[in-house]
């Protein structure tokens, strides 16, 4: 019976082992990885602590751990076409609102879509991009937990081909959060406003001041993005009361022609 016992644990410590090298394997190359195998192995320590109570992996655990040490490599040494797909069973619109605002504020400005796939139950994004660096997995993991996103999976069949599973069960926008019978001023604007609301507003009083020639473009939006209602004009206009509808949970803010016309910001009111 002990012998059965020893033996069950045995197994089940290999199988816990290899579902972890698997993983830093395809991170590393099998040449990498091998080679510092037995280094790696110290770092990492116990690898039952790198899985969840469902049995996945803590995917980012293991990456810090690699990227602390050096033994995640994002250098490419020279340009390289790098595809990209990112897999969520959320919401399309929000999802590449938050992907796009993320790969931005990480210096990655210039990709193209290759291909989006909407289907009943989930969303996929692959995009491509010419590159000397990967899209460092750590900071993109911090990036998407600002916006209530986690990375549940990541795949890579080869260095220039990684695929990212994510969940936005609990994901939002960051905006400026808009409180009743409050005034905000919004200093000049480097790209359009995004304000954040609960749904006891009802009414959004806006004031442009002077040296302004603002053409108002106002975007109303529920939780999944859906637009709601937009507000639009070609003339200037120096103050605004304007219906909040229902459901609304975000506000953009633009100008219609170009940004530059808000030289001198707005002042935003609600209840």
């Amino acid at each position: 019976m002990v012998k059965i016992i020893l033996s069950f644990f045995l197994i089940s410590s290999i199988a816990f082992g290899d579902m972890v090298d698997d993983k830093i394997k395809s991170f590393m190359g099998e040449n990498n990885y091998y080679s510092t195998k037995k280094i790696i192995n110290i770092l990492l320590g116990d690898k039952k602590q790198y899985y969840k109570s469902d049995g996945s992996i803590k995917i980012i655990k293991i990456l810090k751990v690699l990227k602390k040490n050096g033994f995640l490599r994002l250098d490419l040494k020279k340009s390289n076409s790098v595809n990209i797909t990112f897999e969520t069973k959320g919401n399309s619109l929000l999802f590449l609102k938050i992907l796009n605002s993320i790969l931005n504020s990480m210096g990655f400005n210039f990709y193209i879509t290759k291909k989006a796939v909407n289907s009943d139950d989930s969303f996929s994004w692959e995009i491509q991009m010419n590159t000397e660096y990967l899209v460092d997995p750590v900071i993109l993991a911090n990036e998407l937990k600002k916006y209530g996103c986690f990375i549940t999976d990541i795949e890579t069949k080869e260095k220039t081909n990684w695929h990212y599973f994510i969940s936005t069960t609990d994901a939002r926008l960051i905006t400026k959060k808009i409180i009743p019978e409050v005034s905000y001023e919004l200093k000049k604007p480097i790209n359009s406003y995004w304000l954040g609301l609960d749904n006891t507003l009802q009414t959004l009083y806006i004031k442009s001041y002077p040296l302004n020639r603002w053409h108002p473009y106002i975007v109303f939006y529920d939780k999944a993005l859906d637009i709601l209602s937009i507000y639009t004009s070609d003339e200037i206009a120096k103050s605004l009361k304007l219906n909040i509808p229902q459901n609304t949970k975000y506000i953009m803010i633009d100008d219609k022609y170009t940004l530059s016309n808000i030289r001198s910001g707005l002042k935003i009111y609600s209840k």
